[in-house]
């Protein structure tokens, strides 16, 4: 093989390899739950937050509260459970939006679902659904 064309070459997988990389680092993974237990009185769910750190979020679905504690992996030395906070929900769950930033209000879509005749429930949610 001429040296030309082994530059040729290398440069073309050079060039292969930058686009893969720009390419991954354009389109990041999208966050979501890794694992999740119902159907007891509490749900565990878990998510990656940044490499080597995942959340747990832990619901009592008795009393409606949220518990979330951040784990750390790594060198034996750096691995470590950490609580970081606690909500009653009861409250929030009752709310039709907080620091929503959607086009139309939960009162402008109910309007808007009743104007085309689509059954809402009393409590805004769609009948029968």
């Amino acid at each position: 093989m001429t040296t030309s064309r082994l530059t040729s070459l290398a440069a073309l997988l050079c060039a292969g390899l930058l686009g893969a990389l720009l390419v991954h680092m354009l389109n990041p993974e999208s966050v979501q739950a890794q694992g999740a237990d119902g159907g007891r009185r509490y749900v565990a769910v878990t998510g990656n937050y940044m490499e080597g750190v995942s959340l747990l979020y832990v619901l009592d679905q008795e009393t409606q509260h949220l518990a979330v504690y951040e784990a750390r992996g790594g060198a034996s030395n750096s691995h470590r459970i950490q609580f970081v906070g606690a909500r009653n929900i009861e409250l929030d769950m009752q709310l039709d939006g907080y620091n929503d930033e959607s086009d139309l209000t939960h009162q402008e879509l109910e309007k808007e679902f009743r104007k085309s005749g689509i059954p809402v429930g009393q409590d805004g949610t769609k009948a029968g659904g």
